[in-house]
């Protein structure tokens, strides 16, 4: 019967954790922050210029929300196959929690993360005019005319839920394909390469739904950046407790939804092999008699078709 299992993170992974997987791990958790942040904070700068104002209206919410979204896709297929992907802090904390990375890996990750992020958003400012600064170098806040603090900090905390529970349906789960060693392995079933396109569509809707309330974080690095280079700091708290909290919820369903049992999981995905193996093996006499029953047409039975037969029965 499935359970759920629980281990404690561990230090160090002597297989996974070699010197050179570490550094190349994080210089490509550093870049892909870096280019995140820099495009994140430079479509809000950009959409706020072309207003002449400060306040965020329809298409640039649009705009923004795309940057964002296909951003994270085309980052996380650059650097997914040597890191992970993981681009944020709260991603990172969801897979130490179910001890899918080390302490050791984590915490080189979120430096490398906060690192990217301080850096991108000072290339950004590098590039704006005084004017340009002055309209807030993208950085993320709780529009207290809307909303109350508390309600922006549940609103960050939902948001961030949705988002982990969407990485971990889509890149660590073992029924899904999975991008290491973000997931710890490889899958012979699921969407495969389609999924950083799956974790940046959820960014660009969770955008396009938060970004008027709090800026739609989700990340403690894509507002931390900014902080650091231009000073927003009110109710920063919220955009590291927030993500923390949202991730853990989602983390902890994960791990008994998708991660309860690997062992029986892995049985079933033999069991549907070998099914689809016995089925494709057919005698020739068998094949006469479909051959026969289908008045001499000759199909070709696909494993697929053998597998979705198993399942229907």
């Amino acid at each position: 019967m499935p359970h759920a299992t629980i281990s404690f993170p561990k230090f160090q992974d002597p297989e996974e954790d070699v010197l050179p997987a570490l550094w190349r791990g994080g210089i490509s958790e550093f870049f892909a922050t870096m280019i995140f942040v820099f495009i994140g904070t430079g479509s809000v700068t950009a959409a706020q210029a072309s207003l002449g104002e400060v306040t965020i209206q329809v298409p640039p919410l649009t705009l923004i929300s795309i940057a964002h979204g296909f951003a994270i896709m085309v980052l996380v297929y650059a650097v997914g196959e040597v890191s992970g992907g993981h681009i944020n802090p709260a991603v990172t904390w969801a897979c130490l929690l179910t001890n899918k990375i080390s302490f050791i890996r984590a915490l080189i990750y979120v430096i490398a993360q906060l690192g990217g992020a301080v850096v991108g958003s000072a290339l950004l400012k590098s590039i704006l005019s005084p004017d340009l600064i002055d309209l807030g170098m993208g950085c993320t806040k709780i529009d207290t005319s809307k909303i109350t603090v508390g309600q922006g900090f549940g609103a960050e905390v939902i948001f961030t839920f949705i988002f982990i529970f969407i990485v971990f349906a889509t890149a660590i789960s073992p029924f899904a394909g999975k991008l290491a060693p973000l997931s710890g392995g490889e899958a012979e079933y699921g969407p495969g390469k389609l999924t950083p396109f799956a974790v940046g569509m959820t960014i660009l809707i969770l955008c396009c739904v938060g970004i008027p309330f709090t800026g739609a974080s989700m990340n403690p690095a894509r507002t931390f950046g900014p902080a650091i280079v231009h000073g927003c700091w009110d109710n920063h708290w919220v955009y590291w407790i927030g993500p923390l909290v949202g991730s853990s919820v989602a983390a902890v369903i994960a791990q008994i939804i998708f991660l309860s049992n690997p062992v029986a999981i892995a049985a079933v995905f033999r069991s549907q092999r070998q099914n689809a193996e016995g089925a494709s093996s057919m005698s020739s006499s068998q094949n006469a008699a479909i051959n026969a029953s289908t008045g001499g047409h000759s199909y070709n039975l696909k494993e697929e078709d053998v597998q979705l037969d198993e399942v229907r029965s």
